[in-house]
């Protein structure tokens, strides 16, 4: 079996990539590409500011992935968010963002913590990443919903998110409560059918020798899951925190603490579901925008802080791939091995 894309979701991708273009186009004539202009100036110096922000959330999140990872094996925090960084750039600049940037980082930090290690103390980061953002789902909606005054199909939108959360969070729950190994089954299941069977053979030990170590860690590592879920917050914490500071310098006035937090759900929605549009182009402006407008700061707000996430992205993406090319590795040689991996 190929740990290659199907042919099918590549041109998928390629649509809604162009769609997202399209839609980036319409946003920015909606909202006015001047009134947009004008906002990223006022910004100014601020962007240091979001920058560095940026870089807090990076660190947060490599830090609790270093917390994941669990002895004798270690990861240096520096090597890791090396890793951290220039595998979520190859996930904002390809299509496929989830997908490449996981097994990426599974591959740069191979020399330091085997494959199975890593593997594991990647899959709990990301539990106790999407614990807290279904959490941030769940509370964005009340939020949305009981203090502002919003449209019929933006309500709608937001209790389907919400349901969604709620959906994914009692499952999550579920699986890890009842330590459903449903990886491990569906690899037994191809091999009782006769269905690839040398692969699924192959592979399905090692499967389980990663489920093991996944449902075991919150047994063994009870000390660490708050400092963990601490550090998550903070990850969000610091974006709800970007979004206030610029509003405050394009309006002139700080909008409200919870103005800011439903408008990081909102992002949080976006970046989640469309995670196959390169940098969510289009998208996050088009979504950002109709908030702000709904939220009564006009959708022109929503552009410019769109554009304004985006820069910061690029910039620190740029980073990334810089930090990947200084060990003498190519995007391309790093794609291959993240494809092999995943196969």
């Amino acid at each position: 079996m190929s740990g290659r894309i199907p042919r099918t979701l590549r041109l998928a991708v390629v649509g809604a990539s162009i769609g997202g273009a399209l839609l980036f186009g319409l946003s920015l004539r909606t909202a006015g590409v001047g009134v947009v202009i004008d906002d990223i100036r006022k910004l100014g110096i601020g962007f240091a500011l979001v920058f560095l922000l940026g870089g807090v959330r990076h660190v947060t999140r490599t830090i609790a992935w270093t917390f994941c990872v669990e002895p004798p094996d270690h990861l240096p925090l520096g090597r890791a968010f090396a890793a951290y960084l220039a595998g979520d750039s190859l996930g904002n600049v390809t299509p496929f963002g989830f997908l490449i940037s996981e097994p990426s980082k599974i591959v740069l930090v191979r020399h330091l913590v085997g494959p199975k290690a890593s593997i594991s103390a990647l899959t709990v980061e990301n539990l106790f990443y999407s614990s807290i953002v279904a959490l941030m789902l769940v509370a964005g909606t009340a939020a949305l919903l009981l203090s502002f005054s919003v449209s019929r199909p933006i309500r709608l939108a937001s209790l389907a998110i919400f349901g969604s959360a709620l959906a994914c969070s009692a499952s999550a729950t579920w699986i890890i409560m009842t330590r459903r190994r449903l990886i491990s089954r569906v690899f037994a299941r191809m091999i009782r059918r006769n269905i690839a069977r040398a692969y699924f053979e192959s592979r399905l030990p090692h499967v389980c020798d990663i489920e093991d170590r996944i449902f075991g860690f919150v047994g063994r590592y009870r000390e660490r899951v708050l400092p963990i879920l601490a550090i998550e917050v903070v990850f969000h914490t610091a974006a709800v925190f970007e979004i206030w500071m610029v509003l405050t310098f394009i309006n002139g006035s700080a909008p409200s603490v919870l103005t800011a937090f439903v408008l990081e759900y909102v992002n949080r929605t976006i970046t989640t579901v469309f995670q196959f549009v390169p940098m969510w182009i289009g998208v996050d402006e088009a979504g950002t925008g109709l908030m702000t407008a709904a939220l009564h700061l006009g959708p022109a707000a929503g552009v410019s802080l769109a554009l304004i996430r985006k820069g910061r992205l690029i910039a620190w993406t740029a980073i990334g791939i810089g930090l990947l090319l200084q060990q003498g590795l190519s995007v391309r040689s790093t794609l291959r091995e993240a494809e092999q991996l995943r196969s």
